[in-house]
């Protein structure tokens, strides 16, 4: 995302992190990155790191770090491994602590993990981790293409199970572009404002399917939706998703995503932002769970090195 009348400086951390999801751009799922994991919430397939735009989109270190605390907003079932074989059922507000890490080595190809652990419960087997890599310039005009697995990812795995699944990760090519000027310039408020949006398309070579109850393949997705910056500081995004084959689209898998909220851009500062992207509806369509409390408050620290 390219915010216009920043600093050098200022330009360098344009990403935010939407954590628990996080650090949120992007909205990918689990088990196709699509189940719902002992952690984390069900995400939707959809752009990068946070379903907006990747971590640190737009820092041209080539290592860069955050720090984030996740909070749902409500109690939820959630299903708690508390040993290699064994688990258990647990209502809770999922609340956790994200150490998000990224390599840049050259241009604007990038590597990035996140490490996840619980607040409460936990537990070797409860921490996970969440990554992505590829080529995401993120500037307007350009094209990435990235690979991001928000599934079931775990460094001490319970079972048979595996370390990561990176068959159930999604590969998203996407075009971020502005608008016209003679229409941009109706639609900003302030002088410094940037509005930029995005048209993209996921392919999940593997996924869940809750109907079946087993692993299906090729599922798609595709995307669209605009951010805007207001006083180069707070934001407000929204992003559209659309299934050619509808019955590839899972209950947890939102019709939109959206987010706001208060972004610092320096290494030291904070970020403060609220995102709801599981089981969205639009009107006229059932079975949805849009609900505010169903979304995440995070709160972000980009590390001052």
């Amino acid at each position: 995302m390219f915010y216009r009348g920043r600093t050098a400086r200022n330009r360098r951390l344009l990403g935010l992190f939407l954590c628990a999801t996080a650090l949120p751009y992007a909205q990918a799922a689990t088990t196709d990155n699509e189940t719902v994991s002992a952690n984390g919430e069900p995400v939707q397939a959809g752009v990068f790191t946070n379903r907006w735009g990747r971590l640190f989109s737009g820092n041209k270190d080539k290592f860069s770090g955050a720090l984030s605390f996740s909070s749902g907003l409500k109690e939820q079932w959630l299903t708690i491994p508390n040993g290699s074989s064994s688990a258990q059922q647990k209502k809770k507000i999922n609340q956790l602590l994200n150490l998000s890490m990224q390599y840049s080595p050259y241009s604007y190809w990038f590597g990035n993990v996140t490490l996840r652990a619980p607040i409460t419960d936990f537990d070797k087997y409860t921490t996970d981790f969440r990554y992505s890599f590829g080529y995401d310039d993120w500037h307007p005009n350009t094209f990435s293409l990235v690979y991001s697995n928000y599934g079931d990812n775990h460094l001490f795995t319970s079972g048979n199970a595996r370390h990561t699944y990176f068959e159930q990760g999604a590969f998203t090519f996407a075009y971020k572009f502005s608008l016209p000027k003679s229409l941009e310039k109706h639609l900003l408020i302030n002088k410094g404002d940037a509005l930029t949006c995005q048209v993209g398309y996921s392919w999940i070579p593997r996924y869940y399917s809750l109907a079946d109850n087993d692993i299906k393949a090729n599922k798609q997705v595709g995307l669209g939706g605009c951010g805007y910056t207001f006083k180069q500081h707070f934001f407000v995004r929204a992003t559209a998703f659309w299934f050619p084959k509808s019955d590839q689209q899972q209950p947890w898998n939102g019709d939109y995503s959206y987010s706001f909220g208060y972004a610092g851009y320096t290494p030291g500062s904070l970020s403060l932002q609220y995102s709801n992207y599981s089981g969205t509806r639009f009107p006229g369509r059932s079975g949805g769970n849009a609900k505010f409390r169903e979304g995440t408050l995070s709160l972000i620290w980009f590390l001052p090195f």
